[in-house]
């Protein structure tokens, strides 16, 4: 028998956050899209991670990094010296922790040939991923990934499944970038909730069978992070903006937004007090009901980012 089966209820327990490379958004073994038009930031932000992962601690100061030592990078889009110049810029990216694939020889970089999965490539791949067991793999952009056309949701869903599979097999995040369509500006296209879907270009097979989807939307002076699909906990906007010197990102405004991570930074940012009394001032700053902040404190205490009586836990110890 060919087919295999599992117990609906042989799962493992929820993640924590300290589970993420990044909290929200990127998890081990599952797959992240990053959808956002030419010149949205895409590569940039990717470095950011890149860098909040090497060294740990908080991306932005708000957002739970883990460190990690090794990143698998699938380059094949433009020339692979944007990248480095973009990371000797930043200049906080140590050496040997990061390894680039950018020429794929006369594999090409098709992850796919013929509806089946090339495993001539992946072979390649595996035996690089073997020797350096990447904690994160990145694949820029999709659709260099593609065989034919980036329309074929057959093609598009089965390479997502290829690159979760990677991410499975190595215990690593995988995040991949793709760009918007025209239906991304067009405002009606909106669930009746008021979030956009169908936003990447292509299939739509990209957005449903990506664990997370991240739309970058980007204007003069800063760019909006959405995460319409957090599989998980909602998750506020984010705005942040870019150093054109330094391209290292920072947020944009010190609001946080009224999710779990909004509330972590407010305990951070408050002198120690009662739970309840942080309670009454998160719900006036966010002008929402206390029952909404109270059950922002118990999905906190869910994911491990604060004790029961409310205060952060960093580590070793709680502060």
């Amino acid at each position: 028998m060919a087919l295999k089966t599992v117990d609906l209820m042989d799962a493992p327990p929820p993640p924590k956050a300290s589970d993420y490379l990044i909290y929200p958004w990127l998890q081990p073994g599952r797959l992240t899209l990053m959808v956002g038009a030419t010149e949205a930031g895409k590569t940039t932000l990717t470095v950011e991670m890149i860098a909040a992962c090497v060294t740990g601690g908080l991306l932005w100061g708000r957002y739970p990094a883990k460190k990690i030592h090794s990143i698998l990078y699938l380059h094949a889009e433009h020339s692979i010296y944007t990248v480095q110049e973009i990371a000797q810029k930043r200049g906080d990216i140590p050496r040997s922790l990061v390894t680039v694939i950018h020429e794929f020889g006369g594999f090409g970089s098709a992850m796919i040939q013929d509806q089946r999965p090339n495993t001539a490539l992946l072979r390649e791949i595996g035996e690089v991923a073997d020797k350096i067991k990447p904690s994160l793999i990145i694949a820029e952009p999709i659709s260099a990934f593609l065989a034919s056309s980036e329309n074929d949701n057959k093609e598009a869903r089965l390479l997502i499944q290829i690159l979760t599979s990677l991410g499975m097999k190595y215990n690593a995040a995988v995040l991949t970038h793709h760009h918007f369509g025209k239906s991304a500006f067009d405002p009606e296209r909106q669930r009746p909730s008021g979030i956009p879907i169908g936003e990447a270009r292509g299939a739509m097979a990209f957005e449903d069978a990506a664990e997370r989807v991240l739309y970058l939307k980007r204007d003069a002076t800063h760019v909006k992070i959405e995460t319409p699909k957090p599989k998980g906990y909602p998750v506020s906007p984010v705005h942040v903006k870019r150093d054109e010197d330094t391209l290292k990102y920072s947020l944009f405004t010190d609001i946080p937004g009224p999710d779990v991570v909004g509330l972590c930074s407010f305990i951070r940012s408050k002198p120690p007090a009662h739970k309840s009394i942080l309670t009454k001032k998160f719900a006036e700053a966010w002008k929402c009901p206390e029952s909404y902040v109270s059950q922002l404190y118990t999905r906190a205490e869910n994911l491990g980012l604060v004790t029961s009586e409310g205060r952060i836990i960093t580590g070793d110890s709680d502060v």
